[in-house]
This record gives C-alpha cells, structure tokens and sequence, in this order.
C-alpha cells in the first residue's frame, strides 16, 4: 500500500522542503479530502500523469521553486474546487509543445495564480515571457527532452 492510503480524511499536507525528486504514481488517490497540499521547495522534474485526479477537494496548491519544466496534459482538470495556486521559480521549457496544457490552464484559471506579478509571474525559461502567452507556432514536439 501506498504511504498515504489509510490517510483518507487528510485535510492538509506539507511536503514542502524536503528535496523530493519525483512522486511516485497514485501517491495521492487516496486523498479525496485534501483541501491543501504543499509541494513547494523541492526538486520535481516532472509529475505523473493523473498523480492529482482525485484532489477534487484541493484549494490551496503549491508547486513553486521546484525544477518542474512543464506540466502533464490535463493534470489540474479535475481540480475543481482550486481557488490558490503557486508555480513560480520553476523553469519552464518554452520552446517544447508540452507547455501549452499549462500555457493554455494559466489564461484560462488566471485568478487562481498567486504568485507574483500573478499569472504572468509563471515565466518561460530564461526568458522573462509569461507561460500564459506562449503559443503553438512558438513551440515544437521536436524541442522536447
């Protein structure tokens, strides 16, 4: 069984600071209660795909300062309850096609982003662009790892 599975009504969880460098698939399925989940100071290169679909009670979410480049298509759609959100001081690869689930996410929950200078403080890698207006023609499948 996973760590958290008999943990069902969880409400808050703080994983932040503690140098994680992936999640393991499921992690969090059995957290249907969870209103807040910290992730923030860690060192996350990528998530698996569905690892948040059962958080359809999460509010508070924050995947700040990790090394998150990009985000798996359709990870926030079951977040229905989201009202906070922070993703800053993440590197984001722009120039991949993978960034317009998150580019297209962030124009369209812009009032959920906390972070600073709100949605457009979620930067582009290297260069000072809001993810939020990154486009098709900008990016290519073949620019990604």
């Amino acid at each position: 069984p996973g760590v958290f599975d008999r943990l069902v009504n969880l409400q808050r969880l703080w994983l932040n600071n503690n140098q994680l460098t992936s999640l393991p698939a499921g992690v969090f399925n059995s957290l249907t209660q969870l209103t807040s989940l910290d992730l923030n100071r860690n060192q996350l290169q990528a998530l698996p795909a569905g690892v948040f679909d059962r958080l359809g009670s999460l509010q508070r979410f924050d995947l700040s300062n990790n090394q998150l480049k990009s985000i798996p298509r359709g990870a926030f759609d079951n977040l229905k309850s989201l009202t906070h959100i922070w993703l800053y001081n993440n590197p984001w690869d722009c120039a991949c096609s993978d960034i317009l689930y998150l580019s297209g996410w962030l124009a369209q929950h812009a009032g959920k982003v906390q972070d600073n200078g709100g949605v457009d403080g979620v930067w582009c890698s290297g260069t000072n662009t809001p993810v939020r207006a990154v486009t098709e023609a900008s990016t290519s499948p073949s620019k990604c790892p």
